[in-house]
């Protein structure tokens, strides 16, 4: 389709191959700004989100309609503007939180939809669903409009971290103590100790679900015990590895700690995923 774009000649071409490469489109692209002598702009019904960075990183001219319009070749860059996530008092819900650190340290989940994330997470449908629906509504997340709405992480690795962060909530609801030797991730300073060079603490701590917890019932105290049991919103076991809760959940635990040692500590488990 050939177009004025800006007071330039433009060709405008319409990909209906959903897995073309960007490499590809560039070529083509190029073969057409040849032959045509004009420039030549790549239009996507559809891509994938990790496919627009990659499509940014080869210059090459990109339509998506209703979200994006970046034409290196006349200066342009334009996008829709999102509406950031309310960071009023509004933390990141449970599951929500669950899914992106189970995406970060345990097992990619783009391109599933939540059915397979429940089975994979050993979490209910109906609950997986809320939190998927919520990334989406917030933009950490794009969804296929197939019936299957397949999840894919807009950002990914640090940067999908640093998204995140100021609405990720300490995964403990509440501290108990108990006399009991628990089979349960060891968590708080006794997991810090372990990982960093933070004098051990003379008492266990370890971290349970709140339905282990409900279990236990009167052999949790909250003030005698001889060791401490941190109670956590989603379940410590999903993310654990090696006996101990995961880096990034450890960090939330304890980025507002008292203890400056212990914050500074912990600042290092975020380097240690990265």
């Amino acid at each position: 389709m050939h177009c004025h774009l800006l007071g330039a000649e433009a060709c405008l071409m319409v990909c209906k191959d959903a897995e073309a490469t960007p490499m590809q489109l560039k070529k083509h692209s190029a073969i057409v700004e040849n032959t045509l002598k004009m420039h030549a702009a790549v239009v996507l019904p559809e891509v994938k989100p990790y496919n627009i960075k990659r499509l940014v990183e080869a210059r090459v001219n990109t339509i998506v309609p209703g979200r994006q319009l970046f034409l290196p070749s006349l200066l342009m860059d334009l996008r829709v503007q999102r509406n950031p996530v309310d960071m009023e008092g509004k933390p990141m819900p449970v599951m929500a939180q669950a899914i992106i650190l189970y995406h970060l340290q345990r097992r990619c989940l783009n391109g599933l939809s939540a059915q397979p994330i429940a089975e994979l997470m050993g979490v209910s449908y109906p609950n997986i669903n809320r939190a998927v629906k919520w990334l989406a509504d917030n933009h950490f997340v794009e969804l296929t409009p197939s019936r299957e709405k397949q999840m894919t992480f807009i950002r990914s690795g640090r940067e999908l971290w640093e998204q995140a962060l100021p609405v990720l909530q300490s995964p403990i609801e509440r501290v108990m103590r108990t006399d009991r030797v628990l089979e349960a991730p060891i968590c708080g300073e006794e997991a810090l100790a372990e990982l960093t060079m933070l004098a051990e603490p003379q008492e266990h701590h370890w971290a349970i679900s709140k339905q282990e917890a409900q279990q236990l019932g009167t052999e949790l105290n909250k003030e005698y015990g001889e060791h401490v049991v941190e109670v956590w919103r989603y379940a410590p076991k999903l993310l654990a590895k090696d006996g101990m809760v995961d880096n990034l959940s450890l960090y939330l635990s304890l980025r507002k700690a008292e203890d400056e040692r212990v914050r500074k500590e912990a600042k290092g488990l975020i380097t240690g995923v990265f």
